[in-house]
């Protein structure tokens, strides 16, 4: 049973880091038709005005992919080690690597910019991914989630 256990870490893994990928690989308008997308829906169900809050929206978007993609790497590093602060550092730096990496990719995207500021966001929703994880483990007193 192990043995699947570390291969559907690995798989999410794989999938989240394809799926951020997907999305830097859309062009300019597409992403923002994404986006325009989302509004519609968050409109239609809270019967609100969203004129002001694409931006939001879109950093937002950022901060959860980088938040869920820290949740996935520390799922897959506890398949093998147990997860204590220098296991969460590590896990904070493959995804800074892979923020940088993205943004970067990203420059080449027709309609596509690169942004420190979105590398930042990544980054901190990261490290409240890793944040949440270093509470369940003090609170719950337990050497292996």
């Amino acid at each position: 049973m192990n043995k699947y256990k570390k291969g559907l870490a690995w798989a999410l893994l794989i999938f989240w880091l394809l799926l951020i990928f997907f999305f830097s690989s859309q062009n300019g308008t597409s992403s923002s038709e994404v986006s325009n997308g989302l509004l519609k829906i968050i409109e239609y169900i809270f019967h609100i005005s969203t004129n002001n809050l694409s931006f939001i929206i879109r950093k937002l978007a950022h901060f959860t992919l980088y938040l869920i993609l820290a949740l996935l790497v520390i799922n897959v590093l506890k398949q093998y080690y147990k997860i204590d602060n220098k296991k969460l550092i590590i896990v904070l730096l493959i995804c800074l690597i892979y923020a940088v990496s993205d943004e970067f990719h990203q420059s080449f995207v027709d309609g596509r910019s690169s942004q420190i500021k979105d590398v930042f966001i990544d980054f901190s929703g990261s490290f409240v991914g890793c944040l949440i994880i270093d509470k369940i483990i003090k609170k719950s007193n337990i050497n292996n989630i």
